[in-house]
């Protein structure tokens, strides 16, 4: 694949970000050029991800956290490359670390805090559905919040105008964040109490890791296989007579 052409905007020079098109999500992930403009393209999980995405991009005190929006239709969203070292790059110091916790608790407070009233993409019943277990679950007390849902410091690029998220393919408006506490390398403070029971939040950090740790099985069994397939290759050259 060579281009893409979404909302008449043409995207070229595409190029995988691992070994090929699809994530470990089964999901398009790929980097190209708007013209002079490197960006990356996504496939989105709800349809409806581009319009939240939108509307952070069009908010004052969040867009300045995110990459530029370029564009986005109900299947992908492009939106402009960040450069720079991510915060697990720079090895941080404690007090550096600290300072910037501060920061990115700032950040996700203020997306808390910003009134968006419509479900998307529903993570917790998204990651049941990928381990195959049913979501009986009643968080009908939870708000729904805009939340990144797999904020880690390989997520988070520091750049001269400031911290910077990347990786958005699971920004929603949900119950997600509840997950915060488990599902991010901050330690927290916010009143998760008020909401769920200590119970049901292990039920779903249990869930969470075992979503973590099938799509690392996979992996492992499809490195194995590739590992097979040199092993047979390079035995067929071993065995061959010039």
């Amino acid at each position: 694949m060579k281009d893409i052409i979404i909302n008449k905007i043409k995207i070229n020079k595409l190029k995988p970000l691992r070994k090929n098109f699809k994530n470990k999500n089964k999901k398009f992930a790929a980097k190209g050029y708007y013209k002079d403009i490197k960006v990356k393209v996504y496939e989105v999980f709800d349809k409806n991800q581009g319009k939240l995405r939108n509307f952070v991009s069009n908010n004052k005190d969040l867009s300045r956290h995110f990459p530029k929006l370029i564009t986005f239709n109900n299947r992908f969203i492009v939106e402009e490359w960040v450069e720079g070292k991510t915060l697990k790059e720079l090895n941080l110091n404690n007090f550096e670390f600290k300072a910037q916790s501060k920061k990115i608790k700032k950040i996700i407070n203020n997306m808390w805090s910003t009134k968006f009233n419509y479900l998307i993409f529903d993570y917790i019943e998204y990651i049941h559905k990928r381990v195959k277990n049913k979501n009986s679950l009643d968080l009908s007390n939870v708000p729904i919040r805009i939340n990144h849902n797999d904020l880690s410091l390989d997520n988070i690029i520091l750049t001269p105008k400031g911290l910077k998220i990347i990786d958005n393919e699971f920004l929603g408006c949900s119950t997600g964040w509840i997950l915060n506490i488990r599902n991010s390398f901050l330690i927290e403070d916010f009143d998760y109490q008020n909401f769920v029971s200590k119970k049901t939040l292990n039920h779903l950090w249990f869930i969470r890791k075992k979503w973590s740790r099938s799509i690392a099985k996979k992996n492992d069994k499809k490195n194995q296989f590739i590992n097979l397939i040199k092993k047979f290759y390079l035995l067929d050259l071993f065995n061959y007579k010039f």
